[in-house]
C-alpha cells in the first residue's frame, strides 16, 4: 500500500492527481504573520475545503509590528490581527487558527521553533504541508525565510524520528511524515514547478484577504478583483499555458 501511494503521488502531473493521491486529506499552512497564509495560498486552502479536506493554519508570530498606524500599540494589534486570522480562516473553511505568539520580525531558524512545529505535525498529523519557501532567491521577509526553513527540517527528518523530541510520547505523540510539502512564495522570484488553478475560488480568497482589516484598510473586493483581473490578462500573453488565476509553488515529496 505504501508502495502504492508513493508510485501515484510521484506519477502525479496535476494538483487534481496529487491531492486524489493523498489520504488521509489531511493538511496543515504553516505561515509567519497573519495575512501570509490568505495571499500564498487562500485559493488552495479553498480548493482543499471545498473537496472535503481538512486544514489547519499555524501562525507563528502575531503580526503586531505591522502597521503605520502610530496610535496603535502593538498588544493591540496582535489581538486585532488574531481576530482578522480567525475570520479569514472561517470563510476559506479551515479549522481555528493556531498560534505560536512570536514577536513579528523576531522568529529565528531554531531549535525552539522547529520543536513547536515538530509536536503540531505529531499532534495534527498533516499528510500535506503548505509553506514558505525559505531558500527561494530575491528579495523576502526574514520571517518567512526563517519559518519555510524551519518547518522544511522539522518534518524531515526531526517530526519522523523518534529521537528528536522524545518526550512527545509523553502525551501519546507518534513520529509522523507527511507525504507532500508545497513551498510557496514564488510569484515573482522562485522557480515553481507547480500550480494550483484558483480561479474557481477566486472571490472567496480575496474576501480572506479583506478580512485582514488592520492590513487592507480602504480597499474593496471590486477593486481587488479589478486589479487581478488586469494581471490575469497581462499573463494570459506571458504564459498561456498556466492557469489564468494560480497559486504557484515547488512541490516536494516524502517517500515513506
Amino acid at each position: 500500500m505504501v508502495n502504492q501511494t508513493n508510485a501515484r503521488l510521484e506519477a502525479a502531473s496535476t494538483p487534481a492527481e496529487l491531492f486524489a493521491a493523498i489520504e488521509p486529506k489531511r493538511a496543515m499552512v504553516i505561515t509567519a504573520h497573519p495575512d501570509d497564509c490568505e495571499f500564498m495560498c487562500g485559493g488552495t486552502v479553498a480548493v482543499l475545503t471545498a473537496a472535503g479536506w481538512t486544514v489547519d493554519i499555524m501562525v507563528v508570530t502575531s503580526g503586531n509590528k505591522g502597521t503605520k498606524d502610530p496610535t496603535v500599540t502593538s498588544q493591540q494589534l496582535a489581538g486585532e490581527r488574531e481576530e482578522e486570522q480567525r475570520e479569514a480562516a472561517r470563510i476559506l473553511g479551515a479549522n481555528e487558527p493556531i498560534y505560536l505568539g512570536f514577536h513579528d520580525g523576531g522568529v529565528l531558524d531554531n531549535d525552539e521553533l522547529r520543536e513547536l512545529i515538530v509536536y503540531q505535525m505529531r499532534k495534527r498529523r498533516p499528510e500535506l504541508v503548505i509553506t514558505w519557501d525559505g531558500f527561494r532567491p530575491g528579495f523576502n521577509h526574514r520571517d518567512h525565510r526563517n519559518v519555510g526553513r524551519s518547518t522544511y527540517d522539522g518534518i524531515f527528518p526531526a517530526a519522523d524520528d523518534h529521537l528528536y523530541h522524545p518526550e512527545h510520547k509523553d502525551e501519546g505523540l507518534e513520529p509522523h511524515r507527511p507525504l507532500a510539502l508545497l513551498l510557496g512564495g514564488q510569484a515573482n522570484t522562485g522557480d515553481p514547478d507547480f500550480y494550483v488553478d484558483i480561479e474557481p475560488v477566486l472571490r472567496k480568497k480575496v474576501r480572506a484577504i479583506l478580512a485582514h482589516t488592520s492590513q487592507m484598510r480602504g480597499r474593496t473586493e471590486a477593486d481587488t478583483l479589478k486589479q487581478w483581473r488586469e494581471a490575469a490578462d497581462r499573463s494570459k500573453t506571458e504564459r498561456p499555458e498556466l492557469p489564468v488565476y494560480r497559486e504557484a509553488y515547488k512541490r516536494v515529496l516524502f517517500r515513506r
